[in-house]
C-alpha cells in the first residue's frame, strides 16, 4: 500500500479517532506520580523520598549515575540512594523521574515507531540539554525545569506513535510523520495536564514551535527557551532568519551567539549532554 492509499483511507479514519478522544492517553504509573506529589510537599522528608525511590532498582541506577556525572567531577563517587538524591537536588531527581517513565512508554514494535521513536530520543534529549544550557544564563529560570520542559516538548507523539503502531499495520513514516505534526501538541497537553505539570511546561509543549508567540511577560520563559532549543540544530543554525523569532529577543540573544552556539558552548552542553545519557 501507497503513502498517498493510506493517506485517503485509514489514515483519515485515524485522524477522525483522535479528533473524537477516542486515544486513550497512559497514566503516569504509580510510583512515579507518588514521587511528584511528595517533591512538591514541604511536609515530606529526604528520607521519606530516598525510600520510596529505592523501590525502584531502574531510578536507583539513574540516580546513582546522574550523581557520578562530569557535572560533579572533583567529588567523591557514591554508591547510595541517599547521598545520590542529596547531591543532584530534587529538581534533577524529578527530570530523571520523568525520563524512566517516558522510557517505560515507547515500547515499540513496528520497524516505523522503533525508529521514529529513536529518533524522537535524540532530539528530546538534545532540546531538553540546549534548554538547560540557555536557562542557566536567566536567573529567574531554573536549568533543572527547563531540562525537564525541553524532554517532554514532544511527549504527545509517543502516544500517537503507539496508536498508529496498532491502528494501522501498514503504517509508513509518512503518515506517521503527518499525524505527530497534526496532534502532537494537542496530545501531548492532555498527557502533561493529566500527569499533574506545572502550567508552565504545559504550555510550552502547546505554543513552542510557534515562532511568534509572545507570552506577554517581561522577562523570557519557558515556552521561549525550548521554542529557541527546539530551533537550534548544528545543520541549521547558520541558515535560520533568528530576528523573526520573538523568544530570541525576548532571551537577548544575537545571530553571532546563535550561530556559534555549540562552539560556544561545548563544554556545557557536554555536562548537560552526560546528565540525560
Amino acid at each position: 500500500m501507497n503513502d498517498k492509499t493510506l493517506s485517503s483511507t485509514k489514515l483519515d479514519k485515524l485522524f477522525s479517532a483522535i479528533e473524537k478522544d477516542e486515544i486513550d492517553l497512559p497514566a503516569m504509573p504509580e510510583l512515579a506520580l507518588k514521587l511528584q506529589r511528595m517533591l512538591d510537599d514541604f511536609n515530606v522528608s529526604a528520607m521519606q523520598i530516598v525510600t520510596t525511590v529505592s523501590s525502584d532498582p531502574v531510578l536507583v541506577a539513574q540516580i546513582i549515575k546522574s550523581a557520578n556525572s562530569a557535572l560533579y567531577s572533583g567529588k567523591p563517587k557514591v554508591d547510595k540512594v541517599m547521598p545520590a538524591v542529596s547531591r543532584i537536588g530534587y529538581k534533577s531527581l524529578r527530570n530523571l523521574i520523568i525520563t524512566v517513565t517516558m522510557n517505560k512508554l515507547a515500547v515499540a514494535n513496528h520497524p516505523v515507531t522503533i525508529k521514529f521513536i529513536a529518533d524522537f530520543w535524540i532530539h528530546s534529549r538534545e532540546v531538553a540539554a540546549i534548554s538547560y544550557v540557555l536557562a542557566k544564563h536567566h536567573k529567574h529560570l531554573n536549568p533543572d525545569h527547563a531540562m525537564l520542559g525541553g524532554l517532554v516538548h514532544d511527549i504527545g507523539d509517543l502516544p500517537l506513535c503507539l496508536f498508529a503502531e496498532k491502528n494501522i499495520p501498514e503504517l509508513n513514516e509518512t503518515a506517521l510523520t503527518s499525524l505527530t505534526r497534526r496532534f502532537g501538541a494537542t496530545i501531548g497537553e492532555k498527557l502533561l495536564v493529566k500527569w499533574e505539570f506545572p502550567e508552565e511546561l504545559t504550555k510550552a509543549v502547546v505554543a513552542h514551535e510557534d515562532l511568534r508567540h509572545d507570552s506577554g511577560e517581561l522577562l523570557p520563559t519557558y515556552t521561549d527557551v525550548i521554542t529557541v532549543a527546539n530551533m537550534l540544530n548544528p545543520s541549521t543554525v547558520k541558515l535560520i532568519d533568528w530576528y523573526k523569532i520573538t523568544a530570541v529577543k525576548k532571551l537577548w540573544l544575537d545571530k553571532e551567539t546563535l550561530q556559534t552556539f555549540f562552539e560556544k558552548f561545548n563544554s556545557e552542553l557536554k555536562v548537560a549532554r552526560e546528565l540525560l545519557s
